[in-house]
């Protein structure tokens, strides 16, 4: 029964993603970096709302997504985030409600075909310059050990900063899948970014355990952020821009 439920609330999703798949062009780079048989958290930048079906169309990959709590308010937004977005709720006020979610990302890794799918900018952004990474991509990868790959999406067309229709999630998203029909979007994979790589942690092993944990999810982070700018390189570079 729980299968045939979870079937249907996931039926809109599959809908969207293959008719997305036909009608809209995209061209995945570099996809032999994403490692097989093997979970993964893809960090990505977010330019609309219809990032998330741009990328499961793209990927072909069951993705779980990290949103932002505010985007869960209404019985109808937390519906369109859950079953079609695949969405869990990142709380970035209330810190102690994470572990609510985090519980929630570990239960889902347990189905071994599921990946993570997280924004670490925590909120659009229309410009090519990357703004204030959060540190909770970094955070997930140090405690779950799963190595994380950058995605760069470029190409996608959404509703222009600051108006007014931008503000709601739903129409937002809706808009952009509109905005990008018939488009070429190019999503590019960067190389992956190991938690437990001995260039990561070899240089914490004598430090005091507090200290050693708070520096090993920084350098994460760094990580993180130089793949990011490396990789928007690397696509300028292949794209001739």
């Amino acid at each position: 029964m729980e299968k045939i439920r979870e079937f249907f609330y996931s039926l809109p999703r599959i809908i969207i993603v293959n008719i997305f798949k036909i009608i809209i062009r995209i061209k995945v780079f570099n996809y032999e970096r994403i490692p097989v048989n093997r979970q993964v958290i893809f960090a990505i930048n977010h330019v609309t709302g219809a990032d998330p079906i741009l990328l499961l169309a793209g990927l072909g990959k069951k993705l779980v997504f990290f949103a932002i709590s505010e985007d869960f308010k209404t019985k109808f937004t937390n519906f369109f985030f859950r079953k079609v977005g695949n969405a869990i709720p990142l709380f970035q006020k209330n810190l102690y409600k994470n572990f609510g979610s985090f519980r929630e990302m570990l239960e889902n890794l347990k189905r071994k075909e599921l990946n993570l799918a997280i924004f670490p900018e925590g909120k659009l952004n229309k410009t090519d310059v990357y703004d204030d990474f959060k540190k909770g991509t970094a955070y997930f990868s140090y405690k779950s050990k799963l190595p994380i790959i950058p995605v760069y999406i470029q190409g996608v067309r959404g509703l222009k900063a600051g108006i007014r229709a931008e503000n709601n999630k739903v129409s937002e998203g809706i808009s952009a899948l509109a905005l990008n029909l018939f488009r070429r979007i190019n999503i590019f994979i960067g190389n992956p970014i190991d938690p437990i790589a001995a260039n990561i942690i070899s240089d914490f092993e004598a430090t005091e355990p507090g200290k050693n944990y708070k520096e090993k999810i920084n350098n994460i982070h760094e990580n993180i952020e130089k793949n990011f700018w490396d990789l928007q390189d690397e696509a300028k570079e292949i794209l001739g821009k």
